[in-house]
C-alpha cells in the first residue's frame, strides 16, 4: 500500500504536467476538399489559468501560429507527393514564406471558456498554395522540340479508332476523363499522365503557370456530374486507368492505344494544354484528413 502511494506524487505531477501541455496550444484539425480546390483548418482551445487572463488578440495570434504549424506540415506532405527529382526544398523557397504572412483566421470566437477558429486557404487561384509552389510549370514546352512530342509521339493509324471514318479524320475531344474508381489512388496538386510504354503526356510541365494556378493542373470528382462537363467539355476522351505512377503514385497510367486517340489531333492536345483533365476518384478521397 505504501509502496503505491509513494508513486502518487509521480502520477500527479504527469497529469498535471500533461494537462498544462494541453492546454497550451490549441487543436487543429486540417482537411483537404479536393472537389472544391480548399484547405480546411480548424481549431478549438479549452481555456485556462493564465490563458483565461489573456487578450482576444493574444489568443487569436496564438492559434493562428498553430494553423500555419499545422497547414505547413499538411503542404510538406502534398509537396513529397507531387514533387519531382531535382526540385528545390520548400525551406529553400522564399515565396512560401510571404504566403505564410499572408494567413489570417476568417473565423474566431470565445464561448464558454473555449476559444475556436477555421483557416480557409485556396488550392488553385490568386494567392493560392499553387501559385507559391516552385513547380515545374511548362517545363515541357520550354522549346519546340519537346512541344512537338504530344501531337507526334504516336502513328495515326485508323484501326485504332483515331480517326472518324466518316470524315478519315482524328477525333477532336474537348478534354479527358480517366476513370481510377477501381485504383487506391489519391487525389495530388500535379497529376500526371503517362502512357502504358511510360511516356508522359500530361502534368504540370505541360502547362503554363497561368493556366495551372487558375484553374489547377487535375479536377477530381466522384461520378458524373455538372463540374465534369464544365472542365472536360460536352465530348472528352473517357479511358479506365490502366495503374498508378509516379514516386508518391501521383500519376495515372492510360493505355497506348487511348494516349494516341488523344494525341492525333493539335485541338485535342490544345484541350490538355487548357488543364480540360478530370479524374474520377471513390467518393472517400475527396475530403483528406490531416
Amino acid at each position: 500500500m505504501f509502496r503505491n502511494l509513494r508513486s502518487l506524487p509521480v502520477l500527479v505531477i504527469f497529469a498535471l504536467s500533461a494537462t498544462a501541455h494541453a492546454q497550451a496550444s490549441p487543436r487543429t484539425d486540417a482537411v483537404i476538399d479536393w472537389e472544391h480546390n480548399q484547405i480546411f483548418l480548424d481549431a478549438e482551445w479549452r481555456l485556462t489559468g493564465r490563458l483565461l487572463q489573456a487578450s482576444n488578440a493574444e489568443l487569436r495570434e496564438k492559434m493562428r501560429a498553430a494553423m500555419l504549424t499545422k497547414l505547413s506540415a499538411v503542404i510538406a506532405a502534398l509537396w513529397q507527393k507531387s514533387a519531382h527529382e531535382g526540385l528545390p526544398e520548400l525551406t529553400q523557397h522564399g515565396e512560401l514564406a510571404a504566403f505564410w504572412e499572408k494567413q489570417r483566421l476568417d473565423t474566431f470566437q470565445i464561448a464558454e471558456n473555449r476559444a475556436s477558429g477555421r483557416m480557409k486557404i485556396m488550392l488553385r487561384g490568386r494567392d493560392s498554395v499553387m501559385a507559391h509552389l516552385p513547380l515545374p510549370f511548362a517545363r515541357e514546352l520550354a522549346n519546340q522540340a519537346a512541344t512537338e512530342v504530344l501531337s507526334s509521339a504516336y502513328d495515326k493509324r485508323a484501326a485504332m479508332g483515331e480517326y472518324d471514318n466518316s470524315q478519315g479524320e482524328a477525333l477532336l475531344y474537348t478534354g479527358l476523363v480517366i476513370d481510377a474508381r477501381h485504383l487506391a489512388y489519391k487525389p495530388s496538386l500535379n497529376a500526371g499522365v503517362f502512357t502504358g510504354s511510360g511516356r508522359q503526356i500530361y502534368g504540370v510541365e505541360y502547362l503554363t503557370r497561368i493556366t495551372a494556378v487558375k484553374r489547377g493542373v487535375t479536377g477530381f470528382i466522384a461520378g458524373e456530374s455538372s463540374a465534369l462537363r464544365q472542365r472536360a467539355g460536352k465530348r472528352p476522351l473517357r479511358v479506365s486507368a490502366l495503374d498508378m505512377s509516379g514516386p508518391g503514385e501521383n500519376a495515372l497510367v492510360i493505355s497506348d492505344e487511348d494516349a494516341a486517340k488523344l494525341t492525333a489531333h493539335t485541338g485535342s492536345v490544345q484541350n490538355l494544354r487548357r488543364a480540360r483533365v478530370v479524374v474520377i476518384v471513390n467518393a472517400e478521397t475527396l475530403r483528406e484528413k490531416f
